[in-house]
């Protein structure tokens, strides 16, 4: 059993039974399956051992599902990364199958029961993003790289294992003529670039870096729009500067992630390691500056007299870079922002109120995106219908 889907089938058949509602041949797929492996075993006695529902039936209909999510992930870690062993998985999609029977509604039961063919047809026309991008080069030029893997570019852009790397040595490099080269990453893409200076970046879906070869003055500079995460290459001698349309970010060598999407209220700067100096400008004015430290995070909403400066922690803001969505307490309306950029998909919800649901979690961004929205249903009180590559988003009250 390795399709996410089957272990909320399962979830369904341990709440009939917990309701007297299951049939004999429900017991029987019931029976066959924990009999698989110790695991599911292990997974059954776990999930059941404390929870009586036929008696709390009337609790876990208050239960409030974002509050339900949060205790459970104290409760069970479902830490999953790609590559990690089944058991990590397994441990993941326990807490999947904790959630219909810690809310304990038949509706639940109802609403899964409902979605064979739906959960399919999503799975057919919604896929995660993938490595892409184009270069636009100085002169106009403009390159897929999806077409140009494991590739020697115009002689010293070596295009290789998603990460497009500029090879130039510094005797050439004095001899060159500041040239700027722009990096473009659509909806449903990511990629990685190494700069001349070694500098490390990784951008995310819909974004994109506009850079040169030589530094600017004494400075290294760079052009973000939307999300990137940045292993700047150390040179005390020339700083290195990410400017966005509200944030210049100044560095020496760390790392830090940059998001600063146009669709986006707030811009972040936060800091993994190092230090970083940010300002903040509005209408290319200066209104605030501040040093960061690592766990620190500047956010500025657009439009305020000054940005917000707090400790958080750092790995939540930049593990998509890792393949990874994590939520801390999150607005549903920038969840799904996020999720549309990465599944190239639409959102529309049913009203405002929607969007200011509160999520916690972590998912796989290579996960089916039938999964992401169960999760998210049951995470958050609400419902999804797809149609084509649209969704609509309605409260299930």
């Amino acid at each position: 059993m390795k399709h996410p889907k089957e272990y909320f089938k399962i979830s369904v058949l341990l709440y009939k039974k917990q309701m007297g509602l299951i049939s004999d041949e429900e017991e029987i797929l019931l029976s066959d399956w924990k009999e698989e492996s110790v695991d599911n075993i292990d997974i059954c006695n776990r999930l059941t051992s404390d929870l009586n529902i036929a008696e709390k039936q009337n609790d876990y209909q208050k239960i409030d599902s974002h509050i339900a999510w949060e205790k459970l992930q104290t409760k069970i870690k479902f830490r999953s990364v790609r590559g990690k062993n089944k058991v990590l998985n397994l441990l993941k999609y326990a807490a999947v199958l904790l959630l219909p029977l810690a809310i304990g509604s038949l509706s639940v039961y109802q609403v899964m029961n409902n979605r064979d063919n739906y959960c399919e047809t999503v799975v057919n026309q919604v896929v995660p993003g993938t490595s892409k991008a184009s270069l636009v080069l100085s002169n106009g030029k403009v390159i897929n790289l999806e077409e140009k893997r494991d590739t020697l570019i115009e002689g010293h852009l070596l295009n290789k294992d998603n990460t497009l790397t500029y090879l130039t040595d510094a005797h050439d490099l004095a001899k060159a003529s500041v040239k700027w080269d722009k990096l473009i990453v659509p909806v449903g893409g990511e990629y990685h670039l190494q700069l001349v200076d070694g500098t490390k970046v990784w951008l995310n879906s819909d974004s994109e870096l506009r850079y040169t070869n030589q530094t600017v003055g004494k400075q290294r500079v760079v052009y973000l729009k939307g999300e990137a995460f940045f292993d700047v290459s150390k040179d005390k001698e020339h700083p290195f500067i990410v400017r966005t349309k509200n944030m210049d970010v100044k560095v020496y060598g760390t790392e830090f992630n940059v998001m600063a999407y146009d669709d986006e209220d707030i811009c972040q700067t936060t800091l993994l390691e190092g230090s970083v100096n940010v300002d903040l400008k509005n209408a290319n004015e200066m209104i605030q500056s501040a040093m960061l430290k690592p766990d620190m995070q500047m956010e500025y909403l657009r439009g305020d007299l000054k940005g917000k400066v707090r400790y958080v922690n750092a790995s939540l803001y930049s593990g998509w870079k890792d393949g990874l969505f994590q939520f801390n307490n999150e607005n549903l309306g920038s969840i799904l922002r996020k999720i549309s950029r990465w599944y190239n998909v639409k959102f529309f919800t049913q009203n405002q109120s929607i969007q200011n649901i509160r999520f916690s979690g972590e998912m796989e961004r290579f996960e089916d995106f039938a999964t992401i929205l169960n999760l998210l249903e049951l995470g958050s009180n609400v419902q999804f219908k797809v149609q084509g590559d649209v969704v609509i988003v309605r409260s299930k009250n």
